[in-house]
């Protein structure tokens, strides 16, 4: 990337030539020689703290504000801004400009990683994409991603995450999408909206949002989704399964693990990860790269050939027991959704749950934890393994229910010597919780016992 690029910005620069840069870095630990170095600010911390830092590891410049500059060594190479998150952003903006590659963005409360994933998998085999990394969905990792692109790509695939109202038309300010596509409206994060109404609205910030001429993808499953007003301003291209669409699927059968086989423009897709959210995720796909131009028989051998990745569904056998690592996220309709392959699952053993919090659920969280036994109880789970403040509701409930086994831990370690005490050959095991509770810790205890 060319430090040109700064000189269009509202960026002052000092010590700053026309060399170029491989991308922005925001941790010392992890920047690479060539790096610019952002010093970002936060409640706990203060990058600027570590700008020498990241000088002696190889930065070429250092985003700061102007506080720090006008304390600076002269010779530091800085771009001076008043606030350095903003400036990162602003940077990431002129970038893409910059750039003119069309851009593919994706939000949803559910079901929006695993379908970038799904979607770069098909994409990469005949086109070169660049396309956000992990969880960087957010005004920070957003921004960084972009700012890796090299530049001669045919299609930037960007995921956007929200917690609160109006992230989302910021992140699509610095991307400007060509492309939308909103996978399900639930009740993820609800604490930060306070109600489900705010969700649908944030999420229809993605779609308000692509440029004029683009196109959205709508999910016919969905009716918030559904519901979005009809403009001249997009072309709409409509899926789903069993409906009016232009890409609609029928559910043809479904293995002993819970993965389907879909039928769409009569061609059958046979499907390696478990649940009917990753039929609904197959079918977005296939309606995206059809309406690229891929062939029909390209996208399904790739289809086919997918797996997920840990935490996002993941399917192992461990001592003949099943394992399902769905540990990444959860919210009220992920949960529902992982609690709906359980049932479909079929096996000689028994069903267990282990379950953690689902965080930032605000004054939903009570009700939403206890809605969980239910659930469960109705999947076939007959043993209840909780760990977390949150989850004693879900303890309460299922114990109310009469679950034959239900117990709730304060130490990861119990849990796991329990569950081993008590599973056999033949049981499957399905792990849930929010990001934050680490349940993948428990799988990894559960291994070395």
């Amino acid at each position: 990337m060319k430090t040109a690029l700064l000189h269009r910005g509202p960026f002052q620069l000092r010590n700053i030539g026309f060399a170029e840069f491989n991308g922005v870095s925001i941790d010392t630990r992890t920047l690479q020689k060539g790096d610019v170095f952002c010093a970002l600010q936060g409640s706990r911390f203060d990058g600027h703290h570590f700008v020498d830092v990241a000088f002696k590891s190889g930065a070429s410049a250092a985003i700061v504000n102007r506080e720090y500059a006008a304390k600076a060594a002269g010779d530091e190479a800085l771009i001076i801004v008043d606030d350095t998150l903003k400036g990162l952003q602003d940077l990431a903006r002129l970038y893409m400009q910059s750039l003119r590659i069309p851009a593919f963005a994706l939000t949803g409360s559910a079901g929006k990683t695993s379908t970038r994933r799904l979607l770069s998998h098909v994409l990469r085999a005949s086109r070169k994409i660049a396309e956000t990394p992990g969880n960087f969905n957010n005004h920070i990792g957003l921004p960084l991603s972009i700012l890796r692109i090299r530049g001669d790509e045919d299609l930037i695939v960007l995921e956007m995450g929200t917690a609160h109202l109006g992230e989302i038309r910021d992140l699509c300010g610095i991307a400007t999408p060509d492309y939308g596509l909103i996978t399900s409206i639930g009740h993820a994060h609800i604490g930060g909206f306070g109600s489900i109404e705010t969700v649908q609205k944030a999420k229809f910030e993605l779609f308000d949002s692509i440029r004029k001429g683009g196109t959205l993808f709508i999910n016919q499953n969905d009716a918030r989704i559904r519901s979005y007003p009809d403009s001249v301003r997009h072309k709409r291209i409509r899926y789903g399964i069993d409906c009016f669409a232009h890409f609609s699927a029928r559910l043809l059968s479904v293995d002993d693990d819970a993965c389907y086989t879909i039928k769409i423009e009569d061609r059958p897709i046979r499907l390696k990860t478990p649940g009917p959210g990753a039929a609904q995720n197959a079918v977005a796909v296939y309606a995206v790269c059809r309406t690229l131009g891929l062939a029909e028989k390209s996208i399904i051998e790739l289809m086919e050939s997918f797996r997920p990745e840990p935490g996002r569904g993941r399917m192992e056998i461990w001592k003949d027991i099943k394992l399902i690592d769905d540990s990444y996220n959860a919210n009220p309709l992920s949960v529902r959704n992982a609690l709906s392959t359980m049932k479909r699952i079929r096996s000689s053993g028994r069903k267990m749950l282990v379950f953690a919090d689902m965080l930032e659920m605000g004054a939903e969280s009570q009700r939403s934890h206890k809605a969980v036994a239910e659930q469960a109880l109705d999947a076939g789970i007959r043993h209840l393994f909780c760990y977390g403040k949150e989850s004693f509701h879900t303890t309460v409930r299922a114990m109310e229910l009469q679950m034959p086994y239900v117990k709730h831990f304060e130490d990861k370690h119990e849990l796991a010597e329990s569950l081993i005490s008590i599973s056999r050959p033949g049981d499957v095991i399905l792990f849930k919780a929010s990001r934050g509770m680490a349940v993948e810790e428990i799988i990894q205890i559960i291994k070395g016992l």
